[in-house]
């Protein structure tokens, strides 16, 4: 292989270099010799996909589901459902437990009964 065949792969696998990094974001900036700078940002550390605001979205999406449940079946049926799911096995009684009834899914229940019948 000749001189400049390797001086180009060696400046081509440099530009791919540069590229790569550069598919995470860049920034740009003007020197103090005024040409402009292109730099890759550094990639963020990922905090994974359980961010506190996740936790929040879910937990109000679950309470309203079940309010929207509890006001469909009425409550003393999703009473009955219950008691009967709770004589299960052992995965029912789990369900049964997290479908308990609390104060803020009656309250949505409460609320969304007369849109619901």
């Amino acid at each position: 292989m000749s001189k400049q065949h390797r001086e180009f792969n060696a400046r081509l696998q440099r530009l791919e270099g540069k590229h790569g990094a550069m598919t995470s974001g860049y920034s740009a900036h003007v020197g103090p010799d005024g040409l402009i700078v292109v730099e890759p940002r550094k990639p963020r550390k990922s905090r994974g996909w359980v961010t506190p605001r996740a936790v929040v979205y879910f937990l109000c999406s679950f309470f309203l589901f079940k309010g929207v449940v509890m006001a469909a079946l009425g409550f003393a049926s999703y009473e009955a459902r219950l008691v009967e799911l709770s004589q299960g096995v052992a995965i029912e009684r789990a369900g049964a437990i997290v479908m308990r009834p609390e104060p803020i899914s009656v309250y949505i229940g409460e609320k969304l009964r007369p849109y619901i019948h």
